[in-house]
């Protein structure tokens, strides 16, 4: 019978194939309690290419796990990840206990489609927790780079959740870009002066006209699932809402 296909126009949008190349470790840095600043150097040759919000999978010896890129796609020389660990995962022992520089492992990507589209939305909302802040990281790089050209006359929003102060470990540092960013802690002490509660409920106090609106979350699977629901609930478009969910593997 007759059907309606919804489908995404991606546009200009380059879409990089899928390979696997080798890198070493260039530096570690733990910047939380339980967060590390993972970089990795590119052979000269490799020709590495993503877009900036995608993800690639790491590999040693037998082990694979996904990692969103911290870096801008503009930096082709290495790639920054932030790392969490995880009690019992295998990856995250690896690289918070045997680690070391110049280390050889192998990246595979890109992968995901989690990057900025096109939009006359005036209004671009950035939603993350934990380490989901490194896909918005590369985003905003890449436009800070390109001084807000993409996105001239939008107002860029950055929402970031955590429970405790102490997991904050990003801020956005622009010369380029007027952001609006709001770190929100669900278990705050009594010295916190900022927003308090779950990020998609922080959104909600902003007054945003959310159907001129477009919406990228990262992170958790359960606050990518419950902001979904509740931003359209308060007249999201449905097909403006982005998401890419990071699922603990052990």
């Amino acid at each position: 019978s007759n059907l309606n296909l919804d489908i995404e126009d991606l546009g200009n949008i380059t879409l990089h194939e899928k390979r696997i190349v080798p890198a070493k470790i260039k530096s570690i840095a733990l910047i939380a309690p339980d967060v590390i600043k993972l970089v990795l150097r590119l052979p000269p040759t490799s020709d590495f290419k993503f877009i900036s919000g995608q993800y690639v999978n790491l590999i040693k010896g037998t082990i694979n796990r996904s990692y969103s890129i911290a870096s801008s796609s503009l930096v082709t020389s290495e790639l920054e990840f932030y790392i969490k660990k995880y009690e019992n995962g295998i990856m995250s022992q690896y690289i918070f206990n045997d680690a070391k520089v110049n280390d050889l492992l192998r990246v595979e990507g890109p992968l995901g489609s989690f990057f900025l589209r096109e939009t006359k939305k005036k209004h671009i909302i950035f939603l993350a927790t934990g380490t989901g802040i490194a896909p918005v990281k590369s985003i905003i790089d890449e436009l800070e780079a390109y001084e807000g050209k993409e996105i001239v006359n939008r107002s860029i929003w950055i929402f970031v959740g955590a429970r405790y102060e102490k997991d904050l470990f990003w801020t956005p540092k622009t010369k380029n870009l007027d952001i609006n960013y709001i770190p929100s802690l669900s278990r705050p002490n009594q010295e916190w002066i900022g927003e308090q509660g779950y990020v998609q409920e922080v959104v909600l106090k902003q007054n945003i006209n959310l159907k001129d609106a477009q919406v990228y979350a990262c992170g958790s699977n359960q606050m990518i699932e419950s902001a979904r629901e509740l931003l359209i609930a308060n007249s999201l478009g449905e097909n403006q809402f982005y998401s890419d969910a990071f699922v603990q593997t052990n």
